[in-house]
């Protein structure tokens, strides 16, 4: 069974295990755990689980919620959702990001999260829904258009899919 789980305090070494299989900087996927010592990811967690709450944001963030996409008992991937977007999000980040554990790749676990996500925004009460992917990034792309994004632009840097 897949399902979404929202990062807890409690997350352990599975979740962290999972987190060293997805590059620092993934195609534009930010992993902060990436090479962190093990000690560290406590305070990564309870950061996350306050951004959630929209509480220690700096002027320009917004609060955003962490998911692990998990299969049965085995984590596989994070979902980042952003409950609003600023002009800034509008041109570089999403409401969504989304990274499946190098492990798991090529398995359709990205275009389960993604569609998984897109309910938890729907759940939230997400207005503006925006994935941008790197234009080169073609299974990002095509697990857009699969979850039904539409194409509303190209630039150098993104394409912007719309949903």
């Amino acid at each position: 069974m897949l399902y979404l789980k929202e990062v807890s305090c409690t997350d352990g070494r599975e979740i962290y295990d999972l987190l060293q299989t997805i590059d620092a900087n993934e195609n534009g996927f930010s992993n902060g755990v990436r090479d962190l010592p093990y000690e560290q990811f406590p305070a990564w967690l309870k950061k996350h689980v306050d951004m959630g709450l929209g509480l220690g944001l700096e002027d320009w963030m917004v609060p955003a919620r962490t998911y692990w996409l998990y299969d049965g008992d085995t984590p596989v991937g994070q979902a980042n959702i952003r409950v609003r977007l600023t002009d800034a999000l509008r041109e570089g980040g999403g409401t969504i990001g989304y990274a499946i554990g190098r492990p798991y790749r090529g398995r359709g676990y990205g275009k389960t999260i993604l569609r998984l996500a897109l309910e938890k925004c729907r759940e939230l009460g997400v207005e503006e829904i925006l994935v941008t992917v790197h234009p080169d990034n073609l299974p990002s792309r095509r697990v857009a258009e699969s979850n039904g994004g539409v194409l509303k632009r190209e630039s150098g840097e993104h394409v912007y899919y719309w949903f």
